[in-house]
């Protein structure tokens, strides 16, 4: 199967944080390596992990907000797809900004393992 893609989430209410982690840890190819409540926090943990997918919202902690902090996010991770997953609707913000690689909104959260996995590469049906 091979080692487990890592996952970083940015989202400053936990019980969002705790439904995303279980969504994507349904497929054991995903595993978190962290979350953030702001871009500055998300920054520092980008430090010590090298995620292969960071899940980003746009209303966080902090003056700088999920769309402005996706640019910063992918010169710290690189090899990182961002997938901006808010309650608002900003497809077209999303896809707009280079260092956003795919946008769902938060009442589709049915969606997010599939196109996590999308992201990714990765077959659904493993």
């Amino acid at each position: 199967m091979g080692e487990a893609r890592a996952f970083a989430i940015v989202e400053d209410q936990p019980d969002m944080c705790l439904l995303i982690r279980l969504a994507l840890t349904r497929d054991p190819r995903f595993r978190a390596a962290g979350e953030a409540a702001s871009a500055d926090e998300a920054l520092a943990l980008l430090d010590g992990v090298e995620p292969a997918l960071i899940i980003l919202d746009h209303s966080i902690e902090g003056d700088v907000m999920g769309l402005q902090a996706a640019p910063l996010l992918k010169a710290k991770a690189a090899g990182a797809k961002i997938l901006l997953f808010t309650a608002h609707d900003m497809s077209g913000e999303a896809a707009a900004e280079p260092a956003v690689d795919g946008f769902l909104r938060k009442d589709r959260i049915d969606q997010l393992l599939a196109t996590a996995q999308r992201l990714l590469g990765l077959d659904p049906a493993a």
